[in-house]
């Protein structure tokens, strides 16, 4: 009788452990997709915070994200999947000449975005990572 007690606590265990690992498999690192949000930069991996003059936007449609760079419109093809991995093309972008320190700026958000690996999204905030999976830029939604 003990033995069979035994085994069918060990089994009620095993059961248990399975069914709850079960139910967070997957689903922790899962992100929401970021087809048809819009978000401004907030923060960044910069020694130099962002300059209070620059307004910096990303906006992901399509495949693509598109915005303000701080002076320049740009744009480039995006790959996000759920499990949170991001690539970014080069960006594609205008021309215009801005100030020294909003052109700086632009030059730095545009890299770090193409270096991007991956991103998570809490409640309104979006962080883009870089290769070592630190946060490289901080949006909030728009």
């Amino acid at each position: 009788m003990t033995k069979r007690m035994r085994l069918l606590g060990l089994a009620l265990s095993v059961l248990t452990l399975l069914t709850l690992s079960g139910g967070c498999a997957d689903t922790a690192s899962e992100q929401p997709g970021l087809d048809g949000t819009s978000w401004h930069l907030t923060g960044w991996a910069e020694p130099d915070p962002l300059p209070r003059s620059v307004s910096i936007s990303a906006v992901f449609t399509d495949g693509r994200v598109a915005g303000n760079a701080g002076v320049n419109r740009y744009n480039a093809s995006v790959t996000a999947g759920p499990d949170g991995s991001l690539a970014v093309d080069p960006p594609i972008s205008t021309k215009m000449a801005g100030p020294a320190d909003a052109t700086a700026a632009e030059q730095a958000f545009l890299a770090r975005l193409q270096s991007a690996t991956s991103y998570r999204v809490v409640d309104d905030s979006l962080m883009i990572e870089d290769a070592d999976g630190q946060s490289s830029l901080t949006f909030t939604r728009a």
